[in-house]
């Protein structure tokens, strides 16, 4: 349960990152589809607005226990 968090962060930097790709892709296509690109674009902000909360929220519990010198 302790680890939860960090495979949280990963899974949604992951995400970011593979919608970040995706988003590229079909911008640099030949026949760009706007709409897939504001929809990976907007699943990328989200994904990496949860991943740095996911951060904040380990930092804080961080400094709660007094785990800083």
């Amino acid at each position: 349960m302790k680890n939860l968090s960090r495979v949280l962060q990963i899974i949604w930097m992951v995400v970011g990152a593979i919608c970040f790709i995706e988003a590229y892709t079909s911008f640099t296509s030949p026949n760009p589809d706007m709409n897939t690109v504001y929809l990976f674009s907007g699943l990328m902000m989200f994904a990496f607005f949860r991943y740095f909360m996911l951060r904040r929220k380990q930092f804080i519990q961080k400094k709660k226990d007094g785990k800083f010198d």
